[in-house]
């Protein structure tokens, strides 16, 4: 199939600067940063660059969208869109390539693991919080006794110098991360569904990532319980960025937090039912066990109020935002600018995703 894009509708803000870039690479370009796009304007667009639930509301006909060939996202998520009405036929689904925004993450995600992994072995959340609640400076007392446990087996500042990284999933978001731990002196070992070595698929910014698949020492299977207990076993700190599928759904047991080696920490940045959370709880509160989680993604999700991970002195939480930065929808622009790109050279477009596995 020969992809040729002339009209694009775009239903998110840009800058000017990069909606001039945008739409120097368009015949037209219709702007409707509110999302409201007049219905004539339906049928005539080539590609859409929108927001993560899609097409706007009123398109449920194939009909209504004739020439539209791809749907460029600026989510890595797209089950919004290939659960909607429009997306409910395999006309629909043969016509209309849906693509994310997988990669431009890279610019925000890994610094929030690497951040916050430091956050905990420098216990910053405690300090923090005694110096924001009493407004006086902590004694280094204090905040060992406020730490807990972590603070009874770890009293000083904890180094990343010599740590195994485990990452459970070796995408865009865990390959950045592997670089950057890397500048740490960090041991980086990796688990996929095959534990094989593979190159970097679909869009990279420049720069970032690990496109060869090389910085990970050796690779681990999760479709094998002998090769991922041992994966599990060999980590100081497990970063988990893995999408929610029926293969990782509860994946990682409390038996597998228990199994981390003493003074383990645990990252979530993926989706929040790869883990329950009364299984990371125990897992904190267990001799031996869990020294700290970083979760911005939960189980359920949003965390209920009063739910104790807010509180727990081992525990950094936040309400899904590592995937944010400034300017986002410029990002996810140039993952439509490459998509053009490869059209003007018979290419396909990038980052398509599967409607059978979604994500």
């Amino acid at each position: 199939m020969t992809f040729q894009y002339e009209n694009l509708v775009i239903t998110v803000p840009l800058t000017p600067s990069k909606l001039d870039q945008v739409k120097s690479s368009f015949h037209n370009v219709s702007y409707h940063p509110d999302g409201d796009v007049p219905e004539e304007e339906w049928a005539t667009a080539d590609i859409w660059y929108t927001g993560w639930l899609g097409l706007p509301k009123g398109i449920t006909k194939l009909e209504q969208v004739p020439r539209t060939k791809t749907v460029q996202l600026s989510s890595a998520g797209a089950n919004e869109l290939l659960r909607s009405e429009i997306m409910s036929t395999s006309e629909a689904k043969n016509q209309i390539k849906v693509c994310s925004a997988s990669g431009i993450h890279t610019l925000s995600i890994p610094q929030y693991i690497v951040c916050n992994i430091v956050n905990l072995y420098m216990k910053l959340q405690i300090q923090l919080q005694l110096a924001r609640t009493n407004a006086e400076w902590p004694s280094r007392e204090s905040v060992i006794k406020a730490a807990g446990a972590g603070g009874e087996s770890h009293p000083g500042n904890r180094c990343l110098y010599g740590k195994t990284v485990g990452l459970l999933g070796y995408g865009h978001i865990a390959r950045e991360t592997a670089r950057l731990l890397k500048a740490f002196n960090c041991k980086i070992i990796a688990a996929n569904s095959k534990g094989d070595k593979r190159p970097e698929e679909g869009y990279r910014i420049p720069g970032t990532g690990d496109a060869d698949g090389s910085i990970p020492e050796r690779y681990y299977s999760t479709s094998d319980p002998s090769s991922f207990n041992e994966f599990l076993l060999k980590c100081d700190i497990v970063v988990a960025s893995l999408p929610s599928t029926p293969q990782t759904t509860y994946m990682v047991t409390e038996d597998h937090l228990r199994s981390l080696p003493d003074g383990a920490v645990f990252v979530n940045v993926g989706r929040g039912d790869l883990v329950r959370s009364e299984h990371i709880l125990s897992a904190l509160d267990a001799p031996g066990g869990l020294w700290g989680v970083v979760l911005d993604v939960t189980d359920p999700e949003p965390l209920p109020s009063g739910h104790p991970l807010f509180t727990h002195p081992s525990a950094i939480v936040t309400p899904h935002t590592s995937g944010s930065f400034e300017n986002y929808f410029d990002g996810g622009a140039d993952v439509l600018l490459f998509q053009v790109e490869r059209a003007q050279k018979g290419l396909g477009p990038i980052n398509v995703v599967d409607p059978a596995k979604g994500y």
